[in-house]
């Protein structure tokens, strides 16, 4: 009985991650360049096969057969939607590539091509966050036209100022996405970072979210139903527990 309160706790815990984890897709679904983040489940009973050498050991001296447990939340990074927008400071990326921001925490990395000309007349993201140049720093285009064509090359005026730094990862999924459009990537994926040779700029478009809006509001309907299955269980046990100390336990 208490295995099944138990089992019927951690499935809403874990549920509970999952609702936060689609909410956010939902409220990034018009943030360029986001994509869509996928949490993943796992029984525990498998979880304690895992650890052991055979199903005989997996008894309630080690713990629950039941409940669920969140292992981790990954990113979908399959392409969305490209759309285009005419605007010259407006790029989208065509292949696996990620563009290069400063920012103060260091370096990070984003499909998100709309970018601003800065207070310091320096090509930057909308947050503010310098692009990086190929040849290190940042990119000064100042007041004139400013044009970017498919290799990432930056004119303003028709002569040459810098290149959009874009790198390609050998494991993209081992990036962490930060807020909406932002990537981190740690030490030792950094160091495996290569410049982009997969990927061009499209200019004067956009990479839409990959999120689809319909499909996450389907999967967070089938989770409330099973949210609320829990629930019922939970009070179904607590119901059968009262009934055992109040009748079962009382003396005749």
């Amino acid at each position: 009985m208490i295995q099944g309160l138990y089992a019927a706790a951690t499935g809403m815990m874990a549920l509970e991650e999952r609702h936060n984890v689609i909410a956010n897709n939902i409220a990034n679904s018009a943030t360029v360049g986001f994509k869509r983040q996928n949490p993943i489940s796992q029984g525990f009973k498998e979880l304690f096969l895992g650890e052991t050498a055979t199903a005989a050991q997996l008894n309630s001296k080690r713990g629950p057969g039941g409940g669920l447990k969140t292992l981790a939340t990954f990113t979908d990074l399959q392409s969305g939607p490209i759309f285009t927008t005419d605007d010259p400071l407006n790029v989208a990326l065509s292949g696996p590539g990620f563009i290069g921001v400063e920012t103060p925490g260091g370096e990070r990395y984003t499909r998100n091509g709309s970018f601003i000309v800065d207070v310091d007349g320096q090509l930057a993201t909308q947050d503010g966050y310098k692009i990086q140049s190929a040849g290190g720093g940042a990119i000064d285009v100042g007041e004139g036209k400013v044009r970017i064509d498919d290799t990432g090359a930056v004119t303003v005026d028709g002569q040459l100022v810098g290149e959009i730094r874009i790198v390609e990862f050998q494991e993209p999924r081992l990036l962490e996405q930060e807020g909406g459009s932002l990537f981190f990537a740690s030490e030792p994926v950094a160091a495996q970072a290569t410049a982009a040779t997969e990927t061009r700029l499209i200019a004067g478009s956009l990479e839409a979210s990959n999120v689809q809006a319909p499909v996450e509001m389907a999967e967070m309907m089938l989770g409330l139903r099973a949210y609320e299955a829990n629930q019922r269980v939970i009070t179904a046990v607590d119901e059968t527990a009262g009934r055992l100390i109040n009748d079962v336990g009382s003396p005749a």
